[in-house]
């Protein structure tokens, strides 16, 4: 896929291998036209090209290669992806929660015993050739329950160091707790995310306390105190819809004149994906809700290219795969060690989909496996077909559209991949400028 980035030079991006690639026009031209006879075999250009799967043999079948890079990930032993909810208490009431039936089980947590048992099946697979190994701690709020989450990190740290395996915990928290008994979670966990839904009286309408008090001020301060005091990579989450999206630019420019910009990692705005709970109804006009998605999802590509003006990185919009429904051993697990697909299905009984019994897993349905070994036709034959392999399961649940091309049309997609790029490479690209063309590839 090619991609203007400036009038000297094009973005190529390869879904199968994954590589953004930053060609000259004249080069450009010559692969659209399927001419390489400017670019000599002998070059290092050709073989850059050649390495990073946009230039491939006649005889290599792209297609095949798909379906074994696929499944060789897929069904993997040696990576494991695993979001943890560590309770199912909140402390918020926020009015779009997705989460609409976790209300009604309130008040239980993550306990020793249960991560004893999750701790004690991690420990198998490590045996069994586990070589990589991310934990995500969720809730509700997980920092509610604060000493579990400093105990799966230490354990986590040391299993590490004995069986010499990659691990890495991060943190999606609302950013209402901080104290010093969760300074130290800050302080070892790889990642953290925190939202704040956009100016004071915006956010605080959207995501007050239980108590109906507004939350703003205790997450922005808490929000600068950890960018502050610890090394963790923080990134600002902003949950959109036609309620905030008019006030986002604002909150923007609120961050940049407050110099966040070069302290936060990066932005994400994300469409509001409720599950029609009944106390929240997204719509300001009569839109259905595939037509709001799709609407939501072409602004937020407007405030992520403002976003990027303003200097602020934006996290990756491209590769939405691999998605943790479509490999082997990850899952999302409650605090009662229910399984789940993923995040979005926590709580309901639509994707239950076993339990962590002693160190095992127990499967009750074959729709993991399914998904696992099965890819979509669609994937096959398509310029994005590696990346989302037909797409999130949990919002083609709810009937939204999850295919790329038709949430954002030709034009949205190639403004978000810019977006993205300039975000991330702006001094490459200045370099290539310097060098005054090829030299700069």
């Amino acid at each position: 896929m090619f991609f203007n980035i400036s009038p000297n030079f094009t973005v190529i991006y390869n879904a199968l291998h994954d590589s953004l690639v930053l060609v000259d026009k004249e080069t450009e031209r010559s692969l659209r036209e399927g001419n390489l006879a400017n670019i000599p075999s002998d070059s290092k250009e050709f073989k850059n090209l050649l390495r990073t799967g946009v230039l491939v043999e006649d005889n290599v079948d792209e297609d095949s290669l798909l379906q074994k890079k696929r499944l060789e990930l897929s069904l993997s032993h040696k990576y494991m992806g695993l979001w943890l909810s560590l309770t199912n208490k909140c402390n918020l009431a926020c009015k779009y929660c997705y989460q609409s039936t976790r209300a009604l089980m309130e008040g239980e947590d993550l306990s020793p015993e249960r991560w004893h048992k999750v701790y004690s099946y991690i420990i198998r697979k490590v045996k069994e050739g586990l070589k990589v190994i991310t934990m995500t701690l969720y809730g509700g709020e997980p920092l509610l329950n604060p000493s579990m989450a400093l105990r799966i990190i230490k354990d986590l740290d040391l299993l590490a160091q004995e069986f010499d395996v990659v691990s890495g915990v991060g943190l999606i928290t609302n950013g209402t707790v901080y104290n010093d008994d969760v300074g130290e979670i800050f302080e070892r966990v790889f990642q953290v995310q925190i939202t704040i839904d956009g100016p004071r009286e915006v956010h605080n309408e959207r995501r007050p306390f239980k108590s109906g008090e507004g939350s703003f001020d205790v997450i922005f301060n808490n929000l600068v105190k950890i960018i502050d005091r610890h090394k963790t990579r923080v990134s600002l989450r902003v949950n959109v819809d036609e309620h905030n999206v008019d006030y986002v630019e604002d909150f923007i420019n609120m961050l940049a004149e407050l110099r966040l910009r070069d302290r936060i990692a990066g932005i994400d705005l994300s469409p509001v994906q409720p599950d029609q709970a009944v106390r929240y109804v997204p719509f300001k006009t009569s839109k259905n809700y595939y037509e709001y998605y799709i609407n939501i999802s072409r602004k937020i590509v407007d405030l992520l290219e403002y976003a990027v003006e303003k200097g602020f990185k934006i996290g990756r919009v491209i590769t939405w795969w691999p998605c943790m429904c479509k490999l082997k051993q990850s899952y999302a697990v409650d605090e009662k060690l229910n399984l789940y697909y993923c995040p979005g299905f926590m709580y309901s009984p639509v994707g239950y989909i076993g339990y962590i019994s002693q160190d095992d897993v127990v499967l009750v349905s074959a729709a993991k496996e399914r998904i696992v070994t099965n890819i979509p036709s669609c994937a096959y034959n398509c310029k994005l077909g590696p990346v989302c392999y037909g797409g999130c399961v949990y919002l083609e649940s709810l009937g939204i559209p999850v295919c790329p091309y038709i949430l954002y049309g030709e034009e949205y997609l190639e403004r978000l991949v810019r977006a993205y790029v300039l975000s991330r490479y702006r001094e490459v690209i200045a370099r290539a400028g310097d060098s005054g063309g090829r030299q700069g590839y």
